[in-house]
């Protein structure tokens, strides 16, 4: 993989790119993106210098003090100036625990992507499959799922097939989830959110739902697998082929 040119589409896409559901806002130096909802606010995508960083982040917070509305500043390592998370961190932002960008070429389907598979994996269709998810969720991550519960199944209501959720089961039982982001114009497929519960780690839950939501993102036509790996996931996804891109912050701001 060109990962240069990786990285420099990955680039394109944060400027330009909404989904179902999503508003984007294309400014000068920052683009802005919300739910169509306005139940979160973000800037995934800035172009600055040394000069312009802390007029343009200055900007940001009083736009969203106005609306009243807390904001994730997106940061990526290769985002300039390279001092950009200490100015945004100097202006009251919470820069979170740093993620691994990780891609996998899906024009060449790895082995584990077509092979036999050990586990279970169902797509989320359903009102019901999006409450199971949501408690697998829950009881995986620690912190409450009504958010992303709701955009599923707003999704579902809307016949989109830009962002599904996913369960792993063991017989009947709902243990692993996992979601997926898609766009027609994408080049990206996006794994979102994958976890097992504790008692069924280790047993090739994780690596099933990476493997179906593989082959789903392959047939709606994305070109690589996108994840922002945290260290418990990354040694896995690296022993399946995943190369490192770029690295990752979340940085919040709450007014």
């Amino acid at each position: 993989m060109h990962l240069a040119q990786i990285r420099s589409r990955l680039d394109h896409e944060r400027r330009l790119l909404a989904r179902d559901g999503e508003v984007l806002d294309v400014l000068p130096a920052v683009t802005r993106l919300r739910a169509a909802d306005a139940s979160w606010h973000s800037v995934p995508f800035s172009s600055l210098s040394a000069q312009t960083a802390n007029a343009a982040i200055a900007g940001e917070i009083e736009h969203h003090r106005r609306l009243g509305a807390a904001f994730e500043w997106k940061l990526y390592a290769h985002d300039r100036p390279p001092d950009l998370a200490q100015r945004l961190r100097r202006s009251g932002f919470e820069v979170g625990p740093r993620e691994a960008v990780l891609v996998c070429d899906l024009t060449i389907p790895p082995p584990w992507m077509t092979g036999d598979q050990h586990a279970t994996v169902v797509p989320v269709e359903s009102e019901e499959q999006v409450l199971a998810f949501r408690r697998v969720a829950e009881a995986v991550f620690g912190k409450p799922y009504d958010r992303t519960a709701g955009e599923l199944l707003a999704a579902l209501r809307a016949d989109s097939t830009q962002h599904r959720g996913y369960i792993a089961c063991a017989g009947d039982e709902p243990v692993g989830i996992g979601r997926l982001y898609t766009h027609p114009d994408s080049h990206f497929a996006g794994l979102y959110g994958g976890g097992t519960l504790p008692a069924h780690r280790r047993r090739g839950f994780y690596r099933a739902l990476v493997a179906a939501r593989a082959r789903d993102a392959a047939r709606l036509g994305a070109r690589y697998l996108i994840v922002d790996a945290l260290p418990t996931s990354r040694p896995t996804l690296h022993r399946m082929g995943f190369q490192w891109l770029t690295d990752t912050w979340p940085c919040d701001w709450r007014p």
